[in-house]
């Protein structure tokens, strides 16, 4: 995926290295959202933001919505309004910490990990379908190289958040 080798911005000195690692980033990123769109939206009914969260659960287990919500990077509230919907849908299940009563711990339900396991099922079906040309050492390297760079990028972006001023 050559890039031209002119700069992006006038004036601004381009990084070559790192501008191919960004488009390749963000076209792998556009191809799996059309993959999940279709998927969520005509086998499952749930949205993107649904699946985070069942997922963190299906990974992490059991735990309390603010920790969810650390863990996707997004506010308590957003993720309080997800677990109601969830709840409703039987996808979750809460029930009083009993190490505080004022918080509740949130568990995924029978129902919320097979509708989860059906999910990436069929996104693993159709992965396998689009790589059939690369084994599974490509594809394990492949995954080691995009776990690096993910751990690096959210470990920069920790670094500046902090180093930036908090309006206080």
């Amino acid at each position: 995926m050559q890039l031209a080798q002119q700069t992006l911005v006038p004036g601004v000195e381009r990084d070559a290295a790192a501008q191919e690692l960004l488009e390749g980033v963000s076209s792998l990123v556009r191809a799996v959202r059309c993959i999940e769109h279709r998927h969520l939206t005509n086998d499952s009914g749930l949205r993107r933001s649904d699946a985070s969260v069942l997922k963190v659960l299906m990974k992490d287990g059991e735990q309390r919505g603010g920790e969810i919500a650390a863990k996707l990077g997004v506010d308590a509230s957003v993720v309080s309004r997800q677990l109601t919907a969830l709840e409703a849908d039987g996808l979750v299940s809460r029930r009083p910490d009993p190490a505080d009563a004022r918080v509740g711990l949130v568990s995924l339900s029978p129902r919320g990990k097979a509708q989860l396991e059906a999910l990436y099922s069929s996104y693993t079906q159709q992965l396998r379908t689009a790589l059939a040309d690369l084994d599974d050492d490509a594809i394990t390297a492949a995954a080691a190289t995009m776990q690096r760079v993910a751990v690096a990028i959210t470990e920069a972006n920790t670094v500046v958040r902090r180093s930036q001023p908090t309006g206080d």
